[in-house]
């Protein structure tokens, strides 16, 4: 099974263009004391909804959501604390009701260009640097989030990218907000259940098919080289492959839109990340599980739903 696995992905970087002119753009984020969603161009590209002590300090890729050179949109997007644990093979969220006064959140983006062995070769600067708004509490006098006691609050702005590709992602997709929401739910979920199936019995070639398109976008985005790739096969090898693994039910689903209304998934409204999710031992035996997130998108009127990310 590896095999065909390797045989169908371990040629991604072999299209690669403009390998000379690569270019790696990174948000920075810092987060305490609240939960967020970052977005680029109205595309997920990292989030954390769970408990959280103190402060998150993370550094995240975002080149699989810039389809181009030019101008590039951002969203920061801040939610109250959510608490989540796995109780009776069931993951339960509870979710505080206001954004804390102690919550910070920051964000800076900036461009590498990297050798082959991984070391930075060239740092082309910040293009972004933001910070929540903080403010004086009349109280303590202390600095508190200025935001703070509301249940949701978003801040977004632009920025320039200068990538030497264009993909075709979702520009030309159908905007499904225009469709039945629950047609389009039922059929995303039909979809859902079909990856839920290969995840159980391992069947490793028909999710790497599947996912085929959109990881030859992310190999131009993330400038694939032999070594890149053969690291990706083992990732994917290691979330799709594990051992053991006990799916669990589709339940508690809500559709979310991304990339201008072009991009479609599934959230658990219990914990507001992916439902398609399994149980197994840890190395060190003990519970543990995976949640594995999907983005679809209809590449034409009529046509069916695929995965694009």
């Amino acid at each position: 099974m590896d095999e065909k696995v390797n045989e169908i992905l371990g040629n991604l970087y072999k299209d690669v263009k403009n390998y000379d002119q690569r270019i790696n753009y990174h948000a920075d984020i810092f987060i305490g004391g609240c939960n967020y969603e970052v977005l680029i161009n109205d595309f997920l590209v990292h989030q954390y909804f769970g408990p959280i002590k103190g402060s998150l300090n993370t550094n995240i890729p975002i080149n699989m959501a810039i389809l181009g050179k030019g101008e590039q949109t951002w969203k920061v997007r801040i939610y109250p604390i959510y608490d989540r644990n796995e109780i009776n093979g069931k993951i339960v969220s509870t979710k505080k009701t206001a954004i804390e006064k102690g919550a910070r959140a920051k964000i800076s983006i900036e461009g590498l260009r990297f050798k082959e062995n991984g070391d930075i070769e060239k740092e082309f600067g910040k293009i972004l640097k933001f910070e929540a708004p903080l403010k004086k509490d009349e109280k303590t006098g202390e600095n508190i989030f200025a935001d703070a006691g509301k249940p949701y609050v978003e801040y977004s702005g632009t920025f320039q990218a200068d990538v030497p590709y264009e993909l075709n992602g979702w520009k030309n997709s159908v905007d499904v907000s225009k469709e039945n929401k629950e047609q389009l739910t039922a059929e995303l979920l039909k979809e859902y259940e079909k990856y839920k199936e290969w995840l159980q019995n391992r069947e490793l070639d028909k999710i790497a098919l599947s996912k085929l398109i959109g990881k030859k976008e992310d190999a131009q985005a993330f400038f694939y080289n032999k070594k890149t790739n053969e690291e990706y096969i083992i990732d994917f090898l290691d979330m799709w492959g594990k051992k053991g693994l006990k799916t669990q039910a589709l339940e508690n689903i809500e559709i979310k839109y991304y990339g201008n209304n072009r991009v479609i998934t599934l959230i658990n409204k219990s914990y507001n990340d992916s439902p398609l999710w399994a149980s197994y031992i840890d190395e060190e035996n003990d519970n543990s599980y995976i949640l594995i997130p999907l983005y679809f998108h209809r590449p034409k009127p009529g046509a069916p739903l695929e995965v694009i990310r």
